[in-house]
């Protein structure tokens, strides 16, 4: 028996129809509301020609001119059907009428009256008493106007005053675009329970004025005291391009209050995601980034551009699981590739992200995990030939700086050996392009983490001048809210009770979100072509005592409550990191705050000793060796002991 007898079977047994019947209900419908569309057009046609007539002769129309617009106003209203349906008035949706179909409107409405003009101009040769008044062709047309445009407006304003006691009492700050643009989403969608009641702006002249019918109650300064007068249960920051110093001065203004306060997503938040402006995210809780002193960079190419470079072809990413690998996915999946392949040795991690991805995003087969240790050189090479990956970002590495300096020829074999193994396979199969993450820290290194990567980054270098493949490294600051960093640490000991431990009070570092980061990383991506080196214009540094004090208080504790502690700096750490040294020949590339630049190549015969005498020691797990052997690099790493505060 074949699937459609079956299927027939029980449609009849049950009493339903197959599947596709449902729609002849909603052609049926859909038949309906256009026909009373027309059918409202004609009389609104009708009764607005009459009135055009008996405006223009005062409630007295002579004899000649009645007859005149008993023929006149029928083939007008078959006009204006007709000028309706080629220009598609019929196929609005009338709730969600907004100005794009108001234009509309008005054309379809000045195509019948530009023709009605001509056909003026035409009668007044052949006949000057057959001629219509021009008064009679602007009110009818003026009327007809808004009497159709006029209609279709109605459902959509009852239905938003009927959502205007929805939600709760809201005060938004800043009344621009991006005020406007949270206004109108939260009259479309109940659900985010938004009432916008007012706008604060940091524009003093906006005082008093009104935007999208609510008024600008003051400035920012002014947040306490509207809150209080005018009973405000959520402030909503509606741009995440607000300065971290308003942010937080908002913030503290509001939490005496017992305010909720919100901000809306910001340009790489809605990265990676596949509706990136659905309504139920559009506005989140405050977090660290917001009250940190560097604003975000926005990117330069959109993900359109993206889509362009990486749309269609077998992207590899190392290091899936992780932090920064995992958003480099997250990014990857909504941008069309041909496949993503998440490479990673941690099985939970490369479950977790395959789980989160596959099947939700793009089509399916196109997300395929591969379980692999970079290390294990025969299933590494056999991994290329079977996927013959087109470009591969290598997020894969050890990071944590005090592990590091506790297992040193771990490092060596990870960030080293693994990188020269699969940047040599990328260049035997024809890779296009590969990009390295690499950090702040491999700058005048101070731990072997900083100048295993400094280290790697010439591997690299090596290899490009050589291949046919488009090497490049991306560097940049620590990234907020990766797994084991001082963010999240801060977080634990803050859930403890504290204290917060820092390890110096003058200790500082460069800060990026993971988005961010990753989005950084995508756009080196289609630049890097002989080894270059790329970083971002950071802005100035964070200190770490600032970071601690800002997490007590967006945890709503104070320093009282949760004291910080300095405890020194641990072996390899530095007070200050860097992103480049004066002899890298700093440069600006096409996209917005983003540099190139090109530290001095190690030549080929000294990297080849380098490695050799390494692969000996790392097998000899000597601590010292690794160390020594890194020193003459001459990439200026220096050993520097724990330093009290």
């Amino acid at each position: 028996m074949s699937p459609g007898s079956s299927h027939t079977r029980l449609s009849r047994t049950t009493g339903s129809l197959p599947s596709h019947s449902g729609s002849v209900p909603a052609i049926a419908r859909q038949r309906q509301t256009q026909l009373l569309a027309v059918t409202l057009d004609v009389a609104i046609v009708l009764i607005g020609g009459m009135v055009a007539y008996l405006a223009r002769f005062e409630g007295s129309i002579p004899h000649n001119f009645f007859r005149q617009m008993v023929v006149l106003i029928p083939a007008l209203a078959a006009l204006r059907v007709l000028a309706n349906w080629l220009f598609g008035v019929y196929r609005m949706v009338w709730r969600y009428v907004g100005l794009s179909e108001a234009l509309r409107f008005a054309q379809a409405c000045a195509s019948v009256s530009l023709l009605l003009l001509a056909g003026r101009m035409f009668l007044y040769r052949a006949d000057q008493h057959l001629v219509f008044p021009y008064s009679i062709i602007i009110m009818e047309g003026a009327l007809s106007f808004l009497g159709m445009a006029g209609i279709r407006f109605i459902p959509r304003i009852r239905r938003e005053r009927a959502r205007v006691d929805v939600g709760a009492a809201t005060l938004l700050v800043g009344a621009g675009e991006g005020g406007l643009a949270v206004v109108k989403e939260a009259m479309r969608h109940p659900e985010l329970e938004i009432r916008p009641v007012g706008f604060l702006d940091d524009d003093p002249h906006k005082v008093g004025m009104a935007v999208a019918g609510l008024r600008v109650l003051g400035t920012v300064r002014d947040v306490a005291r509207v809150v209080r007068q005018i009973g405000v249960e959520r402030v909503v920051i509606t741009s995440a391009a607000f300065p971290a110093k308003v942010v937080g001065s908002i913030m503290d203004a509001c939490a005496p209050l017992g305010v909720d306060v919100r901000i809306v997503r910001g340009t790489y938040e809605t990265l990676g995601a596949g509706g990136a402006d659905s309504a139920p995210a559009l506005v989140r809780e405050i977090r660290i980034e917001d009250l940190l002193s560097r604003d975000p960079v926005p990117p330069s190419l959109s993900r359109d551009d993206l889509r362009g470079h990486y749309g269609g072809k077998r992207v590899l990413v190392t290091g899936a699981g992780g932090s920064i690998g995992a958003e480099l996915c997250r990014q990857l999946a909504v941008m069309g590739p041909a496949r993503l392949f998440l490479c990673e040795r941690d099985e939970t991690n490369l479950f977790e992200i395959e789980r989160e991805l596959g099947g939700n995003k793009g089509p399916a087969g196109m997300i395929q995990p591969v379980l692999l240790d970079l290390m294990d050189g025969r299933a590494l090479e056999r991994a290329f030939k079977e996927l013959q990956p087109q470009v591969v970002f290598h997020a894969a590495a050890y990071k944590h700086v005090p592990m590091m300096e506790r297992f040193p020829w771990e490092a060596v074999r990870n960030n080293v050996f693994a990188t020269k193994q699969l940047a040599e396979l990328a260049d035997e199969h024809g890779v296009e392009s590969f990009v390295m993450i690499s950090t702040d820290k491999a700058i005048n290194p101070t731990s072997v983490m900083g100048a295993t990567k400094r280290f790697a980054e010439q591997v690299v270098q090596s290899l490009a001048a050589r291949s046919k493949t488009r090497f490049s490294c991306v560097r940049f600051g620590n990234v907020l809210g990766s797994r084991g960093s001082v963010v999240g640490i801060f977080k634990d000991q803050i859930a403890d009770g504290g204290p917060v431990t820092v390890t110096h009070p003058e200790a500082t570092r460069y800060f990026m979100t993971i988005p961010e980061a990753s989005n950084l990383v995508l756009q080196a991506g289609t630049l890097g072509a002989n080894g270059e080196v790329f970083l971002l214009d950071m802005g100035e540094p964070v200190k770490i005592i600032d970071l601690a004090r800002q997490l007590i208080r967006l945890s709503g504790f104070t320093e009282l409550q949760v004291p910080i502690k300095i405890v020194g700096t641990r072996p390899g750490e530095k007070l200050f990191e860097e992103l480049s040294t004066t002899a890298e020949n700093l440069a600006p590339t096409d996209l917005r705050k983003i540099f190139r630049c090109h530290p001095a190549p190690l030549d080929d015969a000294r990297l080849d000793h380098f490695l050799e005498r390494l692969a000996f020691i790392v097998k000899a797990r000597d601590a010292d060796g690794v160390r020594q052997i890194l020193r003459e690099l001459d990439i200026g790493y220096e050993v520097t002991p724990a330093r009290q505060a």
